[in-house]
């Protein structure tokens, strides 16, 4: 038993548990330094704000781990969040906004995903199109501009601002998400099919196995909860913003490349994307409380995008 015991310890202090410990030094470090982090409502707070950019990158990070990549997610989150903003003042409920949104936003993943899967283009350059055809319907949509709605209250509120025993509503929401394709990613054929794409592409299709089926079904994935994210920023912000999107693509692909460090090293899986997520949000904050200019963490992040790269590919 004792020998058991050693052996499961010795575990966490494998290389795929690195960064694991990386969030727990960050964690003392800027607890120590500033008051203000180690409070109970701030770290609360990371949680909440780490529940968006979660959901926005589920369907990322499969995408990566068969091979391909998706660069239009942020710009189908500014999507959503003009959608989202126009149907409340055209006087529609958060309801109905909420469903066109996301039925909109899926549209790019169904676009994105005939591309590469039916027409056989390069999914960078399909993605590229599909980004770009996000945020110029945005834009034409707003003129370029905020659409602001004020708080308008709304079941969407409830679900970014809500708490359950202190405990925010969207972070719990997150992990129920996460769970569930973590179920989906190591427990199920649809899982093993997926990492199968990504190591031996010619194998699979010898094998049988529906890769058109799988492919496009990640791209859709992706492109919805990356609009049902920008349902959330809306009612996190107040307004829609067809630039928005732009700040989420170096931190979602970081997050990304990141949690394929963990648990499953090498390769992108789920609960390392919400480890990196979590990182990522504890590394901003942290660095917002002690004062230090945000470009600061902009190269950190940049430097963690290579690292991840670098380890994946």
């Amino acid at each position: 038993n004792q020998h058991e015991k050693k052996i499961s310890i010795n575990a966490f202090f494998q290389p795929q548990y690195g960064l694991i410990w990386v969030l727990f030094i960050m964690l003392i470090i800027f607890s120590f330094f500033s008051e203000p982090f180690r409070s109970i409502d701030n770290l609360l707070e990371i949680l909440r704000q780490s529940g968006i950019m979660a959901i926005m990158v589920v369907g990322l990070t499969w995408i990566v781990a068969t091979g391909e990549i998706d660069v239009s997610f942020p710009n189908v989150v500014s999507f959503a969040t003009i959608i989202t903003a126009f149907c409340l003042k055209s006087g529609l409920s958060w309801e109905a906004a909420c469903l066109l949104a996301v039925i909109a936003g899926t549209m790019f993943g169904v676009i994105s995903g005939f591309l590469v899967v039916f027409l056989k283009f390069p999914s960078l350059i399909a993605t590229i199109a599909t980004m770009t055809m996000a945020r110029s319907i945005a834009s034409i949509i707003s003129s370029g501009k905020h659409i602001h709605i004020g708080r308008t209250g709304g079941f969407v509120y409830e679900l970014v601002y809500g708490t359950v025993y202190s405990i925010p509503i969207l972070f719990l929401i997150t992990v129920g998400i996460y769970l569930i394709c973590r179920y989906l990613q190591d427990s199920t054929t649809t899982g093993q099919h997926l990492y199968a794409l990504g190591e031996n592409r010619q194998a699979t299709l010898e094998a049988g196995i529906k890769e058109r089926k799988i492919l496009m079904s990640f791209f859709i994935l992706s492109a919805t909860l990356s609009a049902f994210g920008g349902v959330l920023l809306t009612a996190q912000l107040n307004s829609g913003n067809p630039n928005i999107g732009g700040k989420f693509f170096i931190d979602g692909m970081t997050v990304v490349f990141l949690g394929a460090m963990i648990i499953k090293a090498g390769q992108p899986n789920v609960i390392g994307t919400l480890i990196g997520v979590i990182i990522l949000s504890v590394l901003s904050n942290g660095l917002t409380m002690l004062g230090i200019p945000f470009y600061v963490g902009t190269i950190i992040k940049g430097v963690l995008l290579v690292f991840g790269i670098v380890v994946v590919t």
